[in-house]
């Protein structure tokens, strides 16, 4: 095995990391994917771009001010820390089967552990969409029947899980979920499908904080995002790692062009629950720092 280096961050061989995809279902939006294109040029891995990067002069800096959620509140994330939280997800999600061209669904608020898990997608180069804002349970379960989704991590609040074992339920066998990771802080009693849901951090904290970004080219499918609500079926869109790429950068020249403002929180929240991921992702990207100061 050859490995390769872009800017100094250690990334897998392409050959080495193209696998099998586990196929959608037969209503599921198939992902335009082609396992080998070497047509096109390798990317360096978005995930690197927002830590891995800044862990030379900038590992001690705060990449997340929180005041408190999910399982292990914190009220300060550095990008060191940052990166092994997504190192071990990362790791977690492949060990539990989780391979390139995947889908994983974020069914949880804008946190550390939503934004980890972003970055754990990426990284390993699956799928991500964000189903934050779906509180129609129909709906909720149509999206999860439609992207394919294999894995999906939701929050512990009651509203959370419960409409997501309702989706669940009612996809039936359309959908292919087969593991529900669950945030949840120790003690929390929560109703849970033996076999299928888990805690998040019974199952990520055991994995090594070290993993290497997988290098993924411009065409690779990396983000699907679903349009305002609208009459009849939903599809989602297909954005590829170009199109993500692109898409982080007018977000952040369209909100900070000086480069230097910080995003309110209350607009990167408005956008997340939107199922919009890039606005969150071009702040670490530029090595911002993402609190919750409302």
């Amino acid at each position: 095995m050859t490995s390769r280096v872009y800017d100094d961050v250690f990334v897998l061989p392409a050959i080495d990391a193209r696998q099998h995809y586990m196929q959608p279902a037969d209503d599921a939006a198939s992902l335009p994917f082609d396992p080998l294109p070497h047509h096109v040029s390798p990317m360096l891995n978005i995930s690197a771009l927002c830590i891995d990067r800044h862990l030379g002069d900038h590992a001690d800096k705060a990449a997340m001010v929180w005041t408190g959620s999910g399982a292990r509140p914190e009220e300060r994330v550095s990008y060191q820390a940052l990166h092994e939280e997504v190192c071990r997800l990362a790791n977690a999600l492949l060990d539990q089967g989780v391979q390139r061209g995947d889908t994983v669904a974020i069914h949880m608020p804008l946190m550390m552990e939503s934004i980890v898990a972003v970055l754990a997608c990426i990284r390993i180069g699956a799928v991500h969409v964000v189903l934050a804002g779906v509180s129609d349970v129909p709906s909720l379960g149509e999206r999860l029947v439609q992207c394919g989704a294999a894995v999906v991590l939701t929050g512990h609040e009651t509203s959370l899980k419960a409409r997501l074992d309702s989706a669940l339920l009612g996809a039936g066998s359309r959908c292919q979920v087969q593991l529900v990771l669950v945030v949840a802080p120790a003690g929390a009693g929560l109703p849970m499908k033996p076999g299928r849901d888990h805690r998040y951090d019974a199952v990520v904290d055991w994995y090594e904080p070290d993993f290497p970004p997988a290098v993924m080219f411009s065409d690779d499918p990396l983000f699907v995002l679903y349009p305002s609500r609208r009459p009849g079926r939903e599809r989602g869109v297909t954005y590829t790692v170009g199109q993500y790429s692109r898409l982080t950068r007018y977000a952040m020249e369209m909100l900070a062009p000086q480069g230097n403002e910080e995003i309110p929180y209350s607009l990167l929240n408005m956008a997340w629950n939107a199922g919009q991921s890039a606005l969150v992702i071009s702040v670490l990207a530029k090595g911002g720092t993402i609190t919750d100061h409302r």
